[in-house]
């Protein structure tokens, strides 16, 4: 053991700076698709086994590896701190149209808006709130979380929010910027003539505005489709929510309605040879606006997205007293929801009520998992299920996938938040992770957490011998809402390092301000010049202030093995690690070594000594015991260090009672 002063010099302090950015090939070798069944009478079918199902990707069967049944009825399943098959889950993007909506509207979008994330979805939702302009393109102001918080503030002001948190995922220090984003684009201007030949001006005109309108909605079209590709790594169902007025149907597919007037010249105009009078794409539509809208049809098919229009105009007039009888749909909206199978809402004022009974119908979800060989990055691969002995039920799934290819920079960020928010394993960095919750009363108390990186792994991920480590951690409560989080970069010169690195890695140490709870502490490791990561999870009750409490056992570390990194903290916090004056690093995965006795402590928070009966396995004896007001600290001695050991589990029992606290730490026998 070391003194606490001589302990913290060897911590470095390394500042926070922006992410790079960059590429990376991938290959897809295992596939999950995810799959509800309906039955006749029209609810979810249960109790369905992996017998039940058949995959064929492009007409190749697949033997089903993995089966996996989840009831969003089931109250476990509400927990939204347990784990979750991410295939399982729905997505919902809100995309607020700043194109073709009014600056008017934009009170009922966010209304709609709020209203469907209070009432609308389910805890295990995951939601992104984005803007979506023509001129400007797709701004995503949060990725997919279950902060309803962040959401919150996102949706008060979707022009000007900005998030801090460099996942966006986490409503601390959010803020919103001055300036709007500008809204909505005016189709109603109109334009006074006067010529000797008025009517042909009008209708030239007239194609020149429709022709600027239908390119407008071309690249609203194609931006779709970018949405759709973008999404189409992501894992679970997707569903893309448009919150606009919608545009002008006629651009597309042309007039729905023709008044007697406009038949008789426009039959006039054929007949006499002045076919060029006739507006083609507006009597009959246009032909390249309806390939590209089958394009992103396609591109929202493959991705396994459907698109929601959420009307927001409000009440729709056929008549007004300035220009008389005109056509005033929402038939814009209906085309894209229609290409997709999604549905248009005309109330913006009850979303909810529909979004709830589509709930019903996917309550009950389907994994099956299987492995396909990589044939070519960007492959679309086509799906099909078959059930077996279901008579009469119907089955819905994605129709297929695509391997993996080079990430966007969107993309990029909308992966490392996933894997945080579905606690995808990541195998490339090996991470270990140790949080020790002190009691603490009703305000925030200090929950020292230390990461394990593997120095063989960065030094594998590392490009011209270096590494710029990414750490991403936040402490998520039982709601979803993270409470407090860290983020650092560390760049890493193997020149310099090496060795070092390599010989042990980097043991991280920070603090998280946490209320008694329960959470889930998720840490990610991203390695920036070859995109390496690692995940690790673990979860943490921090006990209340009187509580009995046992703290995981705690093996001291061995000193001068690894690259020490201490957190940027707002204020210094007293070292905890600490015993009989004595501070020490505890190990966050012990590496003992066979007949080698080693040393661990535990910490036991109100509770006497000789009020407690302690069980171990292995075995370990008592070697001293410090006792303060409210904490006794033991430092056992590990007796018997086998091959093949994985945990060292400590059992502490209240004399005379059943209340029993069995606390564990991974350890490696090497």
């Amino acid at each position: 053991m070391r003194p606490i002063t001589r302990l913290l010099c060897a911590f470095l302090l390394v500042p926070v700076a922006a992410f790079a950015q960059f590429e990376e090939k991938l290959t897809i070798n295992y596939v999950e698709v995810p799959v509800t069944v309906i039955g006749k009478d029209g609810k979810p079918v249960r109790g369905l086994t992996g017998a039940n199902f058949e995959v064929y990707e492009n007409d190749g069967k697949r033997a089903v590896e993995s089966f996996e049944a989840i009831d969003f009825g089931a109250a476990e399943t509400h927990k939204v701190i347990s784990p979750l098959n991410p295939a399982s889950r729905r997505n919902f993007l809100i995309l607020f149209d700043t194109t073709f909506s009014s600056p008017m509207s934009l009170g009922r979008a966010q209304a709609a808006a709020r209203d469907f994330v209070e009432r609308g979805v389910g805890r295990r939702d995951l939601i992104a709130i984005g803007t979506i302009n023509v001129d400007k393109g797709l701004r995503l102001l949060t990725a997919f979380t279950s902060d309803r918080n962040l959401l919150a503030a996102a949706i008060a002001d979707p022009g000007n929010f900005r998030s801090h948190d460099p996942l966006a995922i986490s409503s601390s220090d959010s803020f919103t910027s001055s300036g709007p984003e500008g809204a909505g684009e005016d189709m109603s201007a109109g334009r006074g003539v006067s010529m000797e030949n008025a009517a042909d001006f009008n209708r030239i005109q007239g194609q020149m505005d429709d022709a600027h309108r239908r390119l407008r909605v071309k690249k609203q079209f194609e931006l779709f489709g970018q949405v759709a590709s973008m999404l189409q790594r992501m894992r679970g169902r997707k569903h893309l929510v448009l919150l606009s007025e919608g545009f002008d149907a006629r651009l597309v597919q042309g007039r729905d309605v023709a008044s007697a007037k406009e038949q008789y010249d426009e039959n006039s105009a054929v007949s006499e040879g002045r076919s060029w009078q006739v507006d083609s794409d507006i009597r009959f539509g246009n032909a390249n606006m309806q390939t590209v809208l089958g394009e992103m049809a396609e591109e929202f098919r493959r991705a396994d997205v459907v698109l929601h229009g959420v009307d927001i105009q409000g009440v729709r007039v056929q008549n007004d007293t300035r220009s008389g009888a005109r056509v005033n749909s929402n038939d814009g909206l209906f085309l894209l929801a229609n290409s997709t199978g999604g549905t248009v809402f005309r109330n913006s004022n009850d979303i909810s009520g529909e979004f709830q009974r589509l709930s019903e119908l996917h309550q009950v979800v389907y994994v099956l998992g299987f492995r396909a060989p990589a044939l070519k990055p960007g492959e679309f691969h086509q799906l099909r299920v078959k059930l077996v002995n279901v008579p009469g039920a119907k089955v819905h799934h994605r129709g297929g996938y695509y391997e993996a290819a080079n990430e966007t920079a969107l993309e990029r960020s909308l992966s490392n938040a996933e894997i945080v928010l579905n606690d995808i394993p990541q195998s490339d960095i090996a991470v270990a992770a140790l949080a020790s919750a002190f009691p603490t009363g009703d305000v925030k108390g200090e929950v020292p957490l230390i990461l394990e990186i593997s120095g063989e792994d960065l030094a594998r991920a590392a490009k011209n011998d270096v590494a710029t480590v990414e750490l991403f951690v936040y402490a998520f409560d039982e709601d979803g809402v993270a409470r407090d989080s860290m983020q650092q970069r560390i760049r890493l010169d193997l020149k310099q390092v090496g060795p070092k690195l390599r010989a042990s890695g980097i043991k991280f140490y920070g603090t998280l301000d946490l209320a008694p709870g329960r959470y889930a502490v998720k840490s990610l490791v991203r390695v920036a010049e070859s995109e390496k990561r690692g995940f690790r999870r673990i979860d943490v009750t921090v006990p209340n202030e009187y509580d009995v409490a046992v703290l995981q056992p705690m093996f001291f570390e061995e000193p001068g093995d690894w690259i020490m990194v201490k957190s940027e903290a707002p204020a210094e916090q007293p070292y905890p690690f600490v015993i009989d004056g004595e501070s020490f690093i505890p190990a966050a995965k012990a590496r003992l070594r066979k007949g080698e006795p080693r040393l661990f402590a535990v910490f036991v928070y109100n509770a006497e000594p000789d009020e407690l009966t302690w069980a171990f396995a292995p075995h370990a004896k008592l070697v001293s015991q410090t006792r303060s007001e409210f904490v006794t600290k033991y430092v056992f001695a590990l007796e018997q260090v086998v091959p093949g050991m994985t945990a060292v589990d400590v059992t502490v029992r209240k004399n005379g009672s059943n209340d029993a606290r069995t606390v564990s730490v991974p350890v490696v026998v090497q």
